[in-house]
């Protein structure tokens, strides 16, 4: 080889290897978003749980902390519109319907997918996407 072959090869490798570092950034990044989302997601689902479990047991719902549940879905919203846009347009409504859970009607619920068992199937999914 000479030694415009030997700088073209060496170009080449050099681009490919540049190539793989971009990839495994985008990578990591990639996972860094889905971590993100999925403490949010988990966040706003241990909360929500908490709720009903504290409604079921007898007491009546608190104004304040239906207001905060909201806000939580809508915050993991936010970080999931990067990883997921269905699930993070989910989460959105679902805090729509923590804010005024009382006009929600078991049908809207399940038209929307935003009934706790099908948001727990989405974040599954995601969470097995990931691995």
């Amino acid at each position: 080889m000479d030694v415009p072959e030997i700088m073209t090869v060496i170009t080449i490798f050099d681009r490919t290897l540049a190539a793989v570092g971009l990839l495994r950034a985008k990578k990591k990044e990639r996972s860094e978003r889905t971590d993100q989302a999925l403490y949010a997601l988990y966040t706003a689902l241990n909360e929500t749980e908490a709720y009903m479990s504290y409604l079921e047991s007898g007491n009546k719902s608190d104004r304040k902390r239906e207001l905060f549940i909201a806000r939580l879905w809508s915050d993991a919203s936010v970080p999931l519109r990067q990883v997921d846009r269905d699930l993070a347009e989910r989460c959105f409504i679902k805090s729509r319907y923590w804010s005024k859970p009382s006009t929600w009607t078991e049908l809207m619920i399940n038209r929307k997918r935003i009934g706790l068992n099908q948001v727990i199937e989405s974040i599954r999914d995601l969470l097995m996407e990931s691995s």
